[in-house]
């Protein structure tokens, strides 16, 4: 039989009929087909997603190290770095342009449009007036340009159909509009407070108002690399420049009422991130607190998008300030944000990372030193610090009620032993501890002595030869000024007076020692051991006669030590006076696993704690933690009261 017979097939008759050579698939083979695509999809889908992420960051990542390139450039030939802002207001009465809402009238120039010719933009560099703000009608061919070089492609809110749109009132035309942009310069994470500084209300890590009208003058400077109207050289920093943060990613806002991420314009969160430290409700990367940012028209912004819609970008800004004032960094990558450093180097910084060490890597002030040794190691390190062993005391025992002069007139009263709740809120604040920072029961095992005033500026010289207040009798002229508390000192001061004083041989010949109180030891002394909530009011009765000061108006000018009556321990001015350093380094989560019995704070840290009342958390809702400060900085309204113990507690 042939091929082809042996290939025929019967037809309806039985007769045998050429049969047709498969040609089709089976449809078995199909369904097999599809489900293999499928998986393949399945499994090749997320790797395709994260290839283009990868892609993508990395173009990021070399935006900024281009942008670091320029930079040093500029610095070279200018001297110093960019500002971070240039804001002039000729033909405004106020010279503070800082609460100026018509931005379009302030804002000229910024670091982003200094740099051009340094990223070979030289073009679009010549078509910007700089003596015309950047807002005017001829500035908007430059200003609604593209750059490729200030955007990260991850932001798909970095659109041409999205640009920012200056609307200065609801219902108002746009001014003026500008080009999205990613990337915004280091302002620094100080504290954000614009009033004047006073024993209520101290800075403590501050920012600068230099403001003058003859002649027109105005400066705004924090702690980062760059301020409004002032310019910064590398010698300036005291941080290194392989641990100072120079650039850090913004976000384009959601809508072109969100004034974030807008490359040409010189605002905080336009270009500049700014007061996102500990101090603020801000702090941190891609931060989520539905009161962070505060931004110029966010209310306007809720109405229109929808608080919803804010949450679920998140890009939370609060609805009630109306200025720009606060920005921290943020993205659209997972879980962080690129940050280039000053050396050039470009990390991700996660969301995670400890909050204080992002406050001080922020800061020119920060020494080298203290970040300088496992850098890499300390931005990984998501858990809290370990928490320091309690220590047993030696030698001098101290009797509740009785009191101790030591040999430089200092003088002591013994605190005793108790148990009370610490953390809890002032009467008159009404408002619950947030839930990481919970009201905790602490034991105070043992009597100690604490000093029945702060330390005096007679004493500090005393032992250290130097005094460094600034309410002292050579600058001011302030009769007994001797007996007014030292200020002006860092808690490295607070600490070496301790060492120095207890090596003094009279101190050492009656074994004694000093060192600063914890903060339970603090908090403990100042309500006299009792757990019941201090009746506060922000405002001062005419008939008030306690001394207390803190965040009370108005406020009370420093006296001499022991001006006011002490409470019930025989403390004076724990609620008044100069604020203090106590020996705990902060993190905000210790209160929800300290030990009942002595805490002693975490091991490690890069800011420490002060007190002035009874309550630490005083803002947003007690989000804001106003009185911290890193261990090196110091302030007109900080001093320190100290506690005597036995030699071998060194």
């Amino acid at each position: 039989m042939t091929r082809e017979a042996a290939n025929r097939k019967p037809d309806s008759d039985g007769n045998a009929a050429p049969c047709q050579l498969r040609r089709g698939v089976a449809r078995q083979d199909v369904v097999i087909g599809v489900l293999i695509l499928v998986l393949l999809g399945a499994v090749l889908s997320p790797a395709a997603v994260m290839l283009r992420e990868r892609s993508r960051m990395t173009i990021c990542e070399s935006n900024l190290r281009r942008i670091g390139a320029a930079l040093h450039t500029y610095h070279d030939l200018h001297g110093t770095l960019p500002v971070a802002a240039v804001w002039q207001g000729p033909t405004l009465r106020t010279t503070m342009l800082n609460e100026v809402k018509q931005i379009d009238l302030v804002t000229y120039q910024n670091w982003a449009q200094l740099l051009l010719p340094h990223l070979d933009r030289t073009e679009i560099a010549s078509q910007f007036h700089p003596n015309e703000p950047v807002m005017a009608a001829v500035n908007e061919s430059a200003r609604m340009t593209f750059l490729a070089e200030y955007a990260c492609p991850t932001d798909t809110f970095n659109r041409a159909d999205n640009p920012y749109s200056f609307q200065p009132a609801k219902d108002l035309d746009p001014i003026a509009e500008l080009a999205r942009g990613n990337y915004g310069i280091n302002g620094g994470t100080h504290n954000h407070r614009f009033t004047p500084e006073t024993t209520s209300q101290p800075h403590f890590d501050g920012l600068e108002v230099v403001v003058s009208s003859e002649p027109r003058r105005f400066e705004l400077v924090g702690t980062g690399i760059a301020g409004i109207n002032h310019a910064f050289s590398m010698s300036d920093f005291q941080n290194g420049k392989s641990t100072l943060v120079a650039i850090e990613e913004l976000r384009a806002g959601i809508h072109p009422l969100d004034p974030r991420g807008v490359w040409a314009l010189g605002q905080i969160g336009g270009s500049i991130t700014w007061a996102h430290g500990v101090s603020s409700d801000d702090c941190g990367p891609n931060n989520q607190w539905d009161r962070a940012d505060d931004l110029l028209g966010c209310g306007i912004l809720h109405e229109t998008v929808g608080s919803d819609t804010l949450e679920e970008q998140q890009m939370p800004c609060v609805h009630y300030v109306d200025r720009n004032d606060q920005a921290t960094a943020r993205s659209l990558h997972a879980n962080g944000v690129n940050v280039l450093f000053l050396d050039g180097s470009v990390r991700f910084v996660h969301d995670r990372v400890d909050r204080t060490l992002w406050h001080v890597m922020h800061s020119r002030e920060t020494p080298a030193d203290r970040l300088a040794e496992g850098f890499e190691q300390k931005l990984a390190e998501f858990r809290p610090p370990a928490d320091t062993p309690a220590k047993s005391t030696s030698a001098v025992t101290a009797t509740a009620g009785t009191e101790l002069t030591n040999s430089i007139e200092m003088q002591f009263v013994a605190i005793p032993a108790g148990e009370f709740s610490m953390g809890i809120p002032d009467v008159g604040n009404s408002t619950e501890p947030p839930p990481e920072c919970p009201v905790h029961p602490v034991s105070i095992t043992r009597a100690f002595w604490l000093g029945s005033f702060e330390v005096t500026q007679e004493q500090f010289q005393n032992v250290l030869g130097r005094n460094p207040s600034h309410h002292s009798a050579e600058r001011l002229s302030l009769p007994e000024a001797n007996r007014f508390p030292v200020e002006m000192v860092s808690w490295d001061d607070a600490n070496e007076f301790c060492r120095k004083l207890s090596d003094l041989p009279a101190e050492q010949q009656a074994g004694r020692s000093y060192r600063l109180p914890t903060e339970a030891e603090w908090e403990y002394a100042c309500r006299a051991g009792k757990s019941e909530p201090y009746a506060w009011s922000s405002s001062r009765k005419k008939d008030d006669d306690s001394g207390d000061n803190c965040g009370i108006q108005p406020p009370l000018p420093l006296k001499p030590v022991g001006s006011y009556r002490p409470n019930p321990f025989g403390l004076y001015d724990m609620r008044g006076s100069v604020w203090e350093w106590t020996a705990d380094w902060f993190d905000r989560s210790y209160y929800g696993r300290s030990p009942v019995q002595d805490p002693q704070g975490p091991a490690t840290g890069y800011i420490k704690v002060i007190r002035g009342g009874d309550w630490t958390f005083v803002g947003e809702p007690c989000r804001i933690n106003y009185p911290m400060m890193p261990p090196w900085k110091c302030s007109p309204y900080v001093g320190f009261r100290v506690v005597c113990t036995g030699t071998a507690d060194r």
